[in-house]
């Protein structure tokens, strides 16, 4: 049993040198332009819509994101997006659907676990942009009905190959979207992109 801990052991510790050995220097800057595509999701509580007759709501995600490298194993990220969120839901045998769109800015720790790969999270401010309701193929502008501020925690991973990026993130809304105490309702995000980083 002893031997099998002390294999596992020098296992873990090669994977963290090899990966540490991958990593960009310490004080390095790179710059990520960033396209791809998110689906919105509405979470939180509305007596008037079950849960289960909630869709998601694909849309266009594109943005760029600054990394500087406090360690070889961590980097601190900044950037800011164009997102496309919002629901979709059946009430009453109709279909609607909410559109948002927001400016984002995602500020994450990214911890360099393995070579190429980061866990992240952090916080993101996101700005409302503009905001419409669909019922019966009729647009209808609800912006001034929504919250102009969207405070959300991102989760993620990101794979690195090639100074391509593969980054897959689910934003958990911590504010509602409706101006209104009683309705619940947030927009959550899950979004997966691609990027070319490189170093400034």
């Amino acid at each position: 049993m002893k031997k099998i801990l002390l294999v596992a052991l020098m296992a873990i510790m090669s994977i963290v040198c090899e990966a540490q050995n991958t990593m960009r220097e310490i004080g390095t800057f790179t710059l990520q332009p960033k396209i791809g595509l998110g689906s919105g999701y509405l979470s939180g509580t509305w007596v008037a819509e079950p849960k289960e007759k909630r869709k998601l709501v694909a849309g266009i995600v594109i943005g760029v994101e600054g990394e500087y490298y406090a360690a070889k194993w961590l980097g601190v990220a900044a950037g800011i997006n164009y997102a496309m969120q919002g629901w979709k839901f059946n009430y009453e045998d109709e279909s609607v659907i909410t559109r948002l769109n927001y400016l984002n800015i995602p500020l994450t720790a990214n911890f360099y676990v393995l070579k190429g790969l980061a866990i992240k999270t952090g916080a993101q401010f996101g700005f409302l942009l503009n905001a419409k309701e669909r019922v019966h193929d009729v647009d209808t502008d609800i912006k001034d009905h929504c919250k102009k501020f969207c405070f959300s925690i991102p989760v993620g991973l990101s794979y690195e190959f090639n100074n391509f990026v593969i980054d897959a993130r689910y934003n958990f809304a911590v504010t509602r979207v409706i101006d209104n105490a009683m309705d619940k309702k947030r927009s959550d995000l899950i979004q997966l992109t691609v990027g070319y980083k490189f170093a400034l």
